[in-house]
């Protein structure tokens, strides 16, 4: 019921985004609004959501981004044994997402995709 929801949600939206994010955004809608249906319930009993401080990240993105403008950032953990498993099931499920995405764009891929006219160079 959960994997659905999220799946539902995760071919709606914009296939360059990985599916990570989408994950982190579709979790943010969830569990920053007011229970609506049983799958809003389940995550909200099972799910919390913790943000983290700004010198944290800080610290993490000071090699990684010049100046960036939003350091508040958003770490997802189970409540319970079984909303850890969910969590991690959403979050294999992402993974598995965006490999059969990636399998499928080198299966079509042919032999001259790689020429060095087709490069640029």
């Amino acid at each position: 019921m959960i994997l659905e929801a999220f799946a539902e949600y995760l071919k709606a939206a914009d296939p360059k985004t990985p599916s990570t994010e989408v994950l982190a955004q579709w979790l943010i809608e969830r569990l920053s609004t007011p229970p609506r249906n049983n799958v809003d319930r389940v995550v909200h009993c099972e799910m919390a959501m913790l943000k983290t401080g700004k010198s944290q990240v800080e610290r993490k993105l000071k090699d990684v981004v010049s100046e960036p403008k939003d350091l508040s950032a958003y770490t997802f953990t189970g409540k319970s044994a079984s909303g850890k498993r969910l969590l991690r099931s959403l979050y294999e499920y992402c993974l598995s997402y965006d490999s059969q995405k990636w399998t499928r764009f080198v299966h079509n891929l042919k032999a001259s995709d790689f020429n060095r006219r087709s490069v640029g160079n």
